[in-house]
């Protein structure tokens, strides 16, 4: 009986080597698929978004999170342009939303190499990328799904060095949205946080479309928002603003005098007045 006796001991030392490790334990394994600016985080919409999104650019990068294989690549409804991979560590990692996939499905990936570009593809507004962490396989459900917050920190995230040219004689007040623009990328390039761009121009979120005209300097004017209310019509707003009805337009980049109820519009209001 010494001899199972011994082997009994052994198996009771070893066992709990086999556990999965958490993700905080691995946190040396992961590097971040995108640098950017985090726009959504885990938990929001009523606890259904369940991953982080982060702005950058259109046309940069995005790289596998860590060390694996990818177990799906492929176009989604939802998700866009997609790719799934299944760690070493035992986790899996969701990229969405991508303009253009690099890798297939089957492909072997090491941390830090390229597998897509970021995009706007899928459900979305505004170029974005949707990253996921599951500890454990992706399901339907997500019900392995964790907030990569406790994997990253959020400043992990930000560029390494932004630089600002702050000895320009000339300071541009305002700014036409171009095609592939972020409010991320704009902010970036002017010195300003995207929170204070939002809160100069009353965005209520980060989208923007190209030809919108966004606020750089708040030094003469400030914003409000008007909530349209039933039986406005643009020309009342204008009246009651103290603004004329093309002013609003061109703030709101409103095509026609089609309003509706509970329409946020762009109010902009002189200081100096």
């Amino acid at each position: 009986m010494k001899p199972f006796r011994y082997l009994f001991c052994v198996l009771l030392i070893t066992w709990p080597c086999i556990a999965v490790p958490s993700a905080s334990a691995t946190k040396s394994s992961w590097t971040e698929p995108i640098k950017g600016e985090i726009t959504d985080k885990f938990g929001t919409r009523g606890g259904k978004h369940k991953g982080l999104d982060i702005a950058a650019p259109e046309g940069e990068m995005v790289v596998a999170a860590a060390d694996g294989t990818v177990s799906k690549s492929y176009a989604s409804n939802s998700y866009g342009q997609v790719i799934f991979i299944k760690h070493d560590n035992g986790y899996e990692t969701v990229y969405a939303h991508l303009n253009k996939r690099l890798k297939k499905k089957g492909d072997r990936v090491k941390k830090g190499e390229e597998i897509g570009i970021i995009g706007n593809t899928g459900i979305s507004t505004g170029t974005h990328l949707h990253f996921e962490i599951h500890q454990g396989a992706w399901t339907e459900n997500k019900k392995n799904a964790i907030n990569p917050l406790t994997v990253y920190s959020e400043e992990a995230f930000r560029p390494s060095s932004v630089h600002v040219n702050k000895g320009s004689a000339e300071t541009k007040s305002e700014i036409t949205v171009r095609k592939g623009d972020t409010l991320w990328k704009i902010s970036r390039e002017n010195g300003l946080s995207v929170e204070k761009m939002m809160e100069m121009n009353g965005l209520a979120n980060p989208n923007i479309y190209a030809g919108q005209t966004l606020r750089l300097d708040e030094s003469r004017e400030k914003q409000r928002t008007y909530i349209v209310q039933k039986g406005d019509t643009l020309y009342r707003i204008a009246e009651k603003m103290g603004v004329t009805a093309g002013a609003i337009q061109e703030w709101n980049g409103l095509k026609g005098e089609t309003i509706y109820p509970q329409q946020p519009l762009l109010i902009r209001v002189d200081r100096s007045s």
